[in-house]
Protein backbone atom coordinates (compact mmCIF):
# COMPACT_ATOMS: atom_id res chain seq x y z
CA UNK A 1 0.00 0.00 0.00
CA UNK A 2 1.34 3.42 -0.91
CA UNK A 3 1.17 5.61 2.17
CA UNK A 4 2.31 9.01 0.99
CA UNK A 5 1.57 11.33 -1.90
CA UNK A 6 3.01 14.85 -1.89
CA UNK A 7 5.73 16.91 -3.56
CA UNK A 8 9.20 16.61 -2.14
CA UNK A 9 12.76 17.59 -3.09
CA UNK A 10 15.14 14.82 -4.11
CA UNK A 11 18.73 14.67 -5.29
CA UNK A 12 20.29 12.58 -8.04
CA UNK A 13 24.05 12.29 -7.76
CA UNK A 14 26.03 11.54 -10.92
CA UNK A 15 29.36 9.94 -10.08
CA UNK A 16 32.56 10.82 -11.93
CA UNK A 17 32.46 7.85 -14.31
CA UNK A 18 28.91 8.84 -15.29
CA UNK A 19 29.57 12.51 -16.07
CA UNK A 20 30.14 11.70 -19.74
CA UNK A 21 26.40 10.95 -19.80
CA UNK A 22 25.36 14.07 -17.86
CA UNK A 23 23.58 15.80 -20.75
CA UNK A 24 21.67 12.58 -21.53
CA UNK A 25 20.75 12.03 -17.89
CA UNK A 26 19.46 15.60 -17.66
CA UNK A 27 17.42 15.07 -20.82
CA UNK A 28 15.94 11.88 -19.33
CA UNK A 29 14.96 13.76 -16.16
CA UNK A 30 13.34 16.57 -18.15
CA UNK A 31 11.29 14.07 -20.13
CA UNK A 32 9.85 12.55 -16.96
CA UNK A 33 6.59 14.38 -16.20
CA UNK A 34 6.96 13.71 -12.48
CA UNK A 35 10.25 15.60 -12.11
CA UNK A 36 11.31 19.24 -12.38
CA UNK A 37 14.99 20.17 -12.31
CA UNK A 38 15.60 22.88 -9.70
CA UNK A 39 19.36 23.08 -9.40
CA UNK A 40 22.44 21.55 -11.01
CA UNK A 41 25.72 21.70 -9.11
CA UNK A 42 29.05 20.16 -9.99
CA UNK A 43 31.37 19.40 -7.10
CA UNK A 44 35.00 18.38 -6.64
CA UNK A 45 35.41 16.71 -3.24
CA UNK A 46 38.82 17.00 -1.65
CA UNK A 47 38.99 13.25 -1.20
CA UNK A 48 36.78 10.82 -3.14
CA UNK A 49 37.04 8.09 -0.47
CA UNK A 50 35.88 10.46 2.25
CA UNK A 51 33.15 11.81 0.00
CA UNK A 52 31.77 8.32 -0.72
CA UNK A 53 31.67 7.63 3.01
CA UNK A 54 29.93 10.97 3.58
CA UNK A 55 27.24 10.29 0.97
CA UNK A 56 26.52 6.79 2.22
CA UNK A 57 26.49 7.90 5.85
CA UNK A 58 23.00 9.18 5.03
CA UNK A 59 21.92 5.73 3.88
CA UNK A 60 19.64 3.54 5.95
CA UNK A 61 22.11 0.68 5.81
CA UNK A 62 25.31 1.17 7.88
CA UNK A 63 28.40 2.02 5.82
CA UNK A 64 30.19 -1.20 6.78
CA UNK A 65 27.36 -3.07 5.08
CA UNK A 66 27.87 -1.01 1.90
CA UNK A 67 31.68 -0.89 1.92
CA UNK A 68 32.21 -3.71 -0.56
CA UNK A 69 29.39 -2.48 -2.79
CA UNK A 70 30.90 1.02 -3.00
CA UNK A 71 34.58 0.04 -3.33
CA UNK A 72 34.53 0.73 -7.09
CA UNK A 73 33.70 4.41 -6.42
CA UNK A 74 37.13 4.99 -4.89
CA UNK A 75 38.58 4.59 -8.38
CA UNK A 76 36.18 7.01 -10.09
CA UNK A 77 37.18 10.58 -11.07
CA UNK A 78 37.18 13.16 -8.26
CA UNK A 79 34.26 15.09 -9.69
CA UNK A 80 30.50 14.62 -9.31
CA UNK A 81 27.30 16.47 -10.12
CA UNK A 82 24.25 16.94 -7.90
CA UNK A 83 20.88 17.37 -9.63
CA UNK A 84 18.16 18.59 -7.28
CA UNK A 85 14.64 17.88 -8.47
CA UNK A 86 11.08 18.48 -7.41
CA UNK A 87 9.50 15.05 -7.17
CA UNK A 88 5.85 15.73 -8.00
CA UNK A 89 4.70 12.15 -7.47
CA UNK A 90 6.83 10.57 -4.73
CA UNK A 91 4.47 7.57 -4.39
CA UNK A 92 6.20 6.70 -1.12
CA UNK A 93 6.11 3.33 0.59
CA UNK A 94 8.11 1.43 3.19
CA UNK A 95 10.74 -0.93 1.77
CA UNK A 96 13.28 -3.30 3.30
CA UNK A 97 13.20 -5.47 6.37
CA UNK A 98 14.22 -5.04 10.00
CA UNK A 99 16.83 -2.36 10.64
CA UNK A 100 17.00 -1.65 6.89
CA UNK A 101 13.28 -0.81 6.60
CA UNK A 102 12.84 2.71 5.30
CA UNK A 103 10.54 5.04 3.38
CA UNK A 104 11.34 5.49 -0.29
CA UNK A 105 9.85 7.07 -3.40
CA UNK A 106 8.75 4.34 -5.77
CA UNK A 107 8.69 6.84 -8.64
CA UNK A 108 12.34 7.79 -8.14
CA UNK A 109 13.39 4.21 -7.42
CA UNK A 110 11.97 3.03 -10.76
CA UNK A 111 13.59 5.95 -12.61
CA UNK A 112 16.94 5.35 -10.89
CA UNK A 113 17.00 1.76 -12.13
CA UNK A 114 16.10 2.89 -15.65
CA UNK A 115 19.10 5.25 -15.66
CA UNK A 116 21.37 2.51 -14.37
CA UNK A 117 20.11 0.16 -17.08
CA UNK A 118 21.04 2.77 -19.70
CA UNK A 119 24.35 4.08 -18.39
CA UNK A 120 25.96 1.62 -15.99
CA UNK A 121 28.98 -0.22 -17.43
CA UNK A 122 28.12 -3.64 -18.84
CA UNK A 123 30.20 -6.78 -18.41
CA UNK A 124 29.59 -9.87 -20.57
CA UNK A 125 26.29 -8.41 -21.71
CA UNK A 126 25.06 -7.86 -18.15
CA UNK A 127 24.62 -4.60 -16.27
CA UNK A 128 27.31 -4.19 -13.63
CA UNK A 129 26.73 -2.80 -10.15
CA UNK A 130 29.18 0.05 -10.80
CA UNK A 131 26.34 2.54 -10.57
CA UNK A 132 26.73 5.85 -12.39
CA UNK A 133 24.10 7.51 -10.20
CA UNK A 134 22.92 7.56 -6.61
CA UNK A 135 19.52 8.94 -5.59
CA UNK A 136 18.05 9.98 -2.26
CA UNK A 137 15.48 7.79 -0.56
CA UNK A 138 13.91 10.66 1.38
CA UNK A 139 13.88 14.44 1.62
CA UNK A 140 15.76 14.05 4.92
CA UNK A 141 18.67 12.66 2.92
CA UNK A 142 18.38 15.59 0.51
CA UNK A 143 18.61 17.94 3.49
CA UNK A 144 21.84 16.25 4.56
CA UNK A 145 23.32 16.71 1.09
CA UNK A 146 22.29 20.38 1.03
CA UNK A 147 23.88 20.78 4.45
CA UNK A 148 27.10 19.17 3.16
CA UNK A 149 27.15 21.73 0.32
CA UNK A 150 26.62 24.59 2.77
CA UNK A 151 22.91 25.30 2.14
CA UNK A 152 19.84 25.35 4.40
CA UNK A 153 17.30 22.52 4.35
CA UNK A 154 15.24 22.03 1.19
CA UNK A 155 12.04 23.58 2.55
CA UNK A 156 13.86 26.82 3.35
CA UNK A 157 16.39 26.86 0.52
CA UNK A 158 14.00 26.21 -2.37
CA UNK A 159 11.14 28.32 -1.02
CA UNK A 160 10.15 31.49 -2.87
CA UNK A 161 9.32 34.73 -1.13
CA UNK A 162 5.84 35.78 -2.22
CA UNK A 163 4.65 39.27 -2.91
CA UNK A 164 2.48 40.39 -5.83
CA UNK A 165 5.09 38.52 -7.87
CA UNK A 166 6.90 35.27 -7.13
CA UNK A 167 10.64 35.66 -6.86
CA UNK A 168 12.77 32.62 -7.76
CA UNK A 169 14.18 30.79 -4.75
CA UNK A 170 17.66 32.27 -5.24
CA UNK A 171 16.44 35.86 -4.80
CA UNK A 172 15.64 36.45 -1.14
CA UNK A 173 15.51 39.43 1.20
CA UNK A 174 14.08 41.96 -1.26
CA UNK A 175 11.38 44.16 0.29
CA UNK A 176 10.70 46.87 -2.30
CA UNK A 177 9.01 46.27 -5.65
CA UNK A 178 8.21 48.74 -8.41
CA UNK A 179 6.85 47.96 -11.88
CA UNK A 180 8.14 50.38 -14.48
CA UNK A 181 8.77 50.63 -18.20
CA UNK A 182 12.39 51.11 -19.21
CA UNK A 183 14.45 51.22 -22.38
CA UNK A 184 15.83 47.84 -23.42
CA UNK A 185 19.11 49.62 -24.10
CA UNK A 186 19.35 50.34 -20.36
CA UNK A 187 19.33 46.63 -19.43
CA UNK A 188 22.49 44.80 -18.42
CA UNK A 189 23.09 41.33 -17.02
CA UNK A 190 25.76 39.33 -15.26
CA UNK A 191 27.42 36.65 -17.38
CA UNK A 192 30.21 34.17 -16.75
CA UNK A 193 33.67 34.20 -18.28
CA UNK A 194 36.75 32.12 -17.61
CA UNK A 195 38.38 28.79 -18.34
CA UNK A 196 35.86 26.28 -16.98
CA UNK A 197 32.96 25.67 -14.61
CA UNK A 198 35.33 25.76 -11.63
CA UNK A 199 37.64 28.53 -12.89
CA UNK A 200 35.51 31.54 -13.79
CA UNK A 201 34.50 35.09 -12.92
CA UNK A 202 31.34 37.16 -13.34
CA UNK A 203 31.11 40.34 -15.35
CA UNK A 204 28.31 42.77 -16.05
CA UNK A 205 27.63 43.55 -19.72
CA UNK A 206 24.82 45.13 -21.77
CA UNK A 207 21.97 42.70 -22.44
CA UNK A 208 22.55 42.78 -26.20
CA UNK A 209 26.14 41.58 -25.73
CA UNK A 210 25.09 38.52 -23.75
CA UNK A 211 25.53 35.02 -25.24
CA UNK A 212 21.73 34.68 -24.95
CA UNK A 213 21.08 37.61 -27.30
CA UNK A 214 24.11 36.95 -29.52
CA UNK A 215 22.69 33.48 -30.07
CA UNK A 216 19.79 35.02 -31.97
CA UNK A 217 22.01 37.30 -34.04
CA UNK A 218 25.12 35.16 -34.66
CA UNK A 219 23.88 31.60 -34.16
CA UNK A 220 22.62 29.53 -31.24
CA UNK A 221 25.91 27.63 -31.06
CA UNK A 222 27.20 30.64 -29.06
CA UNK A 223 24.58 30.18 -26.35
CA UNK A 224 24.87 26.40 -26.40
CA UNK A 225 28.65 26.53 -25.98
CA UNK A 226 28.24 28.98 -23.08
CA UNK A 227 25.80 26.69 -21.26
CA UNK A 228 27.84 23.53 -21.87
CA UNK A 229 30.96 25.19 -20.48
CA UNK A 230 29.52 26.52 -17.23
CA UNK A 231 26.48 24.36 -16.43
CA UNK A 232 26.66 22.99 -12.91
CA UNK A 233 29.24 25.61 -11.90
CA UNK A 234 28.08 29.22 -11.97
CA UNK A 235 25.03 28.25 -14.08
CA UNK A 236 22.92 26.13 -11.75
CA UNK A 237 19.44 26.55 -13.19
CA UNK A 238 18.20 24.09 -15.79
CA UNK A 239 19.61 25.95 -18.79
CA UNK A 240 19.27 24.05 -22.06
CA UNK A 241 18.46 24.60 -25.71
CA UNK A 242 15.05 22.91 -25.60
CA UNK A 243 13.94 25.17 -22.76
CA UNK A 244 15.14 28.26 -24.63
CA UNK A 245 13.27 27.19 -27.76
CA UNK A 246 10.09 26.53 -25.77
CA UNK A 247 10.25 30.03 -24.30
CA UNK A 248 10.89 31.54 -27.72
CA UNK A 249 8.09 29.69 -29.51
CA UNK A 250 4.94 31.83 -29.61
CA UNK A 251 6.55 34.16 -27.04
CA UNK A 252 4.54 37.18 -25.98
CA UNK A 253 5.87 38.98 -22.92
CA UNK A 254 3.47 39.06 -19.92
CA UNK A 255 0.77 37.25 -21.88
CA UNK A 256 -1.88 35.49 -19.79
CA UNK A 257 -1.35 33.30 -17.73
CA UNK A 258 2.14 34.79 -17.25
CA UNK A 259 0.98 38.36 -16.72
CA UNK A 260 3.03 38.59 -13.48
CA UNK A 261 6.16 36.95 -14.88
CA UNK A 262 8.12 40.18 -15.00
CA UNK A 263 11.77 40.44 -15.82
CA UNK A 264 13.30 41.16 -12.40
CA UNK A 265 16.01 43.81 -12.23
CA UNK A 266 17.99 45.83 -9.74
CA UNK A 267 19.00 49.41 -10.47
CA UNK A 268 22.74 50.10 -10.39
CA UNK A 269 23.46 53.73 -11.15
CA UNK A 270 21.55 54.57 -14.31
CA UNK A 271 21.22 51.02 -15.61
CA UNK A 272 19.04 48.04 -14.70
CA UNK A 273 20.77 44.72 -14.05
CA UNK A 274 18.55 41.73 -14.83
CA UNK A 275 18.54 39.27 -11.93
CA UNK A 276 15.92 36.92 -13.35
CA UNK A 277 14.50 36.71 -16.88
CA UNK A 278 17.54 37.26 -19.11
CA UNK A 279 16.14 34.84 -21.69
CA UNK A 280 12.76 36.60 -21.77
CA UNK A 281 14.38 40.03 -21.97
CA UNK A 282 16.59 38.91 -24.88
CA UNK A 283 13.65 37.48 -26.82
CA UNK A 284 11.67 40.67 -26.19
CA UNK A 285 14.60 42.73 -27.49
CA UNK A 286 15.14 40.43 -30.50
CA UNK A 287 11.50 40.97 -31.45
CA UNK A 288 12.38 44.62 -31.98
CA UNK A 289 10.79 46.09 -28.84
CA UNK A 290 12.58 49.16 -27.56
CA UNK A 291 10.75 49.28 -24.22
CA UNK A 292 10.09 46.61 -21.62
CA UNK A 293 8.05 46.52 -18.43
CA UNK A 294 10.17 45.22 -15.56
CA UNK A 295 9.86 44.77 -11.82
CA UNK A 296 12.59 46.70 -10.08
CA UNK A 297 13.47 45.24 -6.69
CA UNK A 298 15.59 46.53 -3.86
CA UNK A 299 16.33 45.72 -0.23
Amino acid sequence: MNLFSFNRIDSILVWGHGLKYLSKILADIRQNKHFEVLKIQRHKPQNIKGFVKEVYSYDYAPFWHLKEKTRYLIRTPREVCFIFIKNKLPDEDFLGEGDFRHRESLTLKKFKEELRDRYNPYENGKRSHHHVIHATDSQEQTNKILQYLGYPEAKEYFSSERSFIDLPYYLKGYKNFEVKEVDVSNLSCNVVDGNSWDDYYLKMIPLKKSPHYRGFIEGMHIYEKYVDKYLGGPLQEDYNMDRFHRIYKNFEYLKDPYQNSFVIAEKVGSIYVVLDGVHRACIHAFQGNEKIKICQISK
